[in-house]
């Protein structure tokens, strides 16, 4: 398998986990979009080291990415209600299968940042859920 195909399947992988969220109503991976359809999930790919893996020639990269939570259009009346379990379920979804299907070797929130969230001048609000996944691949 290509390197590309192997890290792409794994944020592949991770959009399809999210997507099993009810309370996400749209995931977005690589694509173009809009700020409307609340909730919605922006997958992001965020620097990836490759180092050499301990055992043969496989190296081994640590795929790592964010997923910005776009939940409210205005303030929430409670943090934890309205944003922060929406949050708590995308990791919930993520550490349910940390294989990603036999995608990864492991994969693991690193991150959790409720907050505001500016597009095109506008704050919304949610949060970000970073991840990292470690994948053995063979160049």
């Amino acid at each position: 398998m290509s390197f590309y195909a192997c890290y792409k399947a794994v944020f592949d992988a991770v959009k399809a986990t999210v997507e099993t969220k009810s309370a996400i109503e749209t995931v977005i991976l690589g694509e173009r979009f809009t700020v409307g359809g609340l909730p919605k999930a922006i997958l992001n790919a965020e620097p990836a080291p490759i180092g050499q893996a301990t055992m043969g020639e496989l190296l081994e990269v640590k795929v790592r990415g964010s997923i910005v939570l776009v939940i409210l259009e205005y303030e929430p009346k409670d943090w934890f209600t309205d944003i922060i379990s929406v949050m708590g379920d995308v990791v919930d979804a993520i550490l349910e299968d940390r294989t990603l299907g036999g995608v990864a070797f492991d994969c693991r929130p690193t991150g959790f940042a409720p907050g505001e969230i500016k597009f095109k001048e506008k704050v919304f609000f949610g949060g970000v859920v970073r991840w990292e996944a470690i994948v053995h691949h063979a160049p």
